[in-house]
């Protein structure tokens, strides 16, 4: 795949990214009322910086590569004035039961985790996924 088909497959992943990811204490949150998990088997599509600027807990202004807000493509994250008021992350495009999620992480908890895998590696202890039963789903729901 050359650079400009690359770009574009991300183009079309990211603009048909509807279902996000969401980590809770007691496992994985994939939305649509399904049951929490507590672990996932999927691939890694694509992944990269992004900022999102919260109000009363509420996302406002998103950007998914840390440039342009995603409402506003005129608007470029280094010269907003609400940027410190951002919060950093690592947006992970993922494809799971073969239908796309976005995982929206915190730096803090990114650096956390890859610190820990980091202690496992020289441990030599290796990571397991545990495979969740992968039936195809119809992803509209």
């Amino acid at each position: 795949m050359n650079p400009q088909q690359a770009e574009i497959l991300r183009d079309i992943v990211q603009r048909m990214m509807a279902r996000y990811i969401t980590v809770r204490p007691r496992g994985i949150d994939l939305g649509s009322n399904r049951k929490l998990i507590p672990a996932l088997d999927c691939r890694i599509l694509d992944y990269g910086a992004a900022r999102t600027l919260y109000r009363n807990r509420r996302p406002v202004c998103l950007s998914l590569d840390a440039v342009k807000a995603i409402a506003d493509p005129e608007k470029h994250c280094q010269q907003c004035l609400d940027r410190d008021h951002c919060t950093g992350q690592v947006r992970f495009d993922l494809l799971f039961e073969n239908c796309p999620y976005r995982l929206l992480l915190a730096y803090t908890s990114a650096k956390n985790f890859l610190l820990y895998t980091g202690k496992l590696a020289e441990k030599k202890i290796v990571i397991v996924m545990q495979s969740l039963g992968t039936s195809h789903r119809d992803c509209s729901s």
